[in-house]
């Protein structure tokens, strides 16, 4: 974990929204865009509700769908959302990784702003927070399958341009590889990691952290050297809040991380000196040994816990304009 500002998801649809209510959005092409871009800005709000626009699906979900607007949508003050069509997949999870294919539209008459994303699709959480500002696309989405495709109308007050249509079809869900929870009654009276599958499940116990740095070793590595103060080691990792077992930062879906332990935060590095490859440990950090205190800084506060799976750990490498800031 380095001792940069850690990278939170939320809102990261909400971003995809507001980017493409500009006029120099990403489109398919330039004449789309241009094209859908100044008749979406230049319609005026009508009368139209979102459940009268229709939305065909094109090959199954495999293409993005036809979108077509008999009114232009009525402007509003907050996003709303439709099922369109439920999938036949396996019921959705909160919590779970959603691959979602999405496409954007003008609410004034249906032209495609951006379908790039369709195909490439984008992997999202199903939490709360990253759906916050789509109406009730979160509830439709828990309640739905995968294979399901919900339509939102986000408006110009949300946007902070012009109103736009969203299309969500999830075409692949997963279980989380590092679920989190805060407990709320008596037990677990300790952290409490337990494997899941091919991750683990971890409670947060309720009350105050340990005041003390606490390493808890889930499988014990066999592989090279054990790590020193200097090494570059290799892992993935998720990083969650003790106040509210909220993940601020992770990659075990993703790309494993190279860092130096000199380069970390010192519950890192204290906290995985002495330990060698193959080694899955849980960190629970106090605060003076993480980010400290003070939210104005962008970075997790207060006492943190960690599952860090090491991969790799080699000698100090040399200094370079690519090492991790340790600012």
């Amino acid at each position: 974990m380095r001792k940069l500002s850690a990278a939170v998801l939320a809102g990261v649809l909400l971003l995809s929204v507001s980017a493409c209510g500009q006029s120099s959005s990403p489109s398919t092409s330039s004449s789309a865009s241009t094209s859908a871009s100044a008749s979406a800005s230049s319609a005026a709000p009508g009368n139209g509700k979102l459940s009268d626009v229709k939305v065909e699906i094109q090959d199954g979900g495999k293409s993005a769908p036809k979108v077509t607007v008999p009114e232009s949508l009525a402007d509003g003050t907050v996003s709303t959302a439709v099922l369109v069509e439920d999938g036949d997949g396996a019921a959705l999870k909160a919590g779970q990784k959603l691959q979602l294919n999405l496409a954007y539209y003008s609410s004034a008459d249906g032209a495609a702003q951006d379908e790039t994303t369709y195909a490439t699709g984008q992997s999202v959480a199903l939490t709360e927070s990253n759906f916050n500002n789509l109406g009730d696309a979160y509830k439709l989405l828990g309640q739905a399958k995968v294979g399901a495709t919900v339509l939102v109308y986000a408006p110009a007050t949300v946007t902070g341009s012009s109103g736009m249509l969203m299309v969500l079809h999830v075409s692949e869900a997963k279980d989380p590889a590092i679920a989190w929870k805060k407990s709320t009654g008596a037990s677990p009276s300790a952290l409490e990691v337990k494997e899941s599958g091919d991750g683990y499940a971890i409670t947060i116990p309720k009350g105050d952290a340990p005041s003390k740095l606490e390493v808890k070793v889930l499988k014990e590595g066999t592989e090279g050297e054990a790590a020193t103060a200097t090494s570059q080691v290799t892992a993935f990792y998720s990083g969650a809040q003790w106040e509210n077992a909220t993940e601020f930062d992770g990659n075990f879906e993703g790309t494993e991380a190279t860092f130096g332990l000199d380069q970390v935060i010192e519950g890192w590095t204290k906290g995985l000196t002495g330990l060698k490859a193959g080694t899955v440990v849980a960190l629970t950090i106090p605060a003076e040994q993480a980010y400290g205190t003070d939210a104005s800084t962008g970075k997790p506060t207060g006492p943190l816990v960690f599952i860090v799976k090491l991969t790799k750990v080699a000698p100090a490498a040399a200094a370079s304009s690519a090492a991790p800031s340790s600012n």
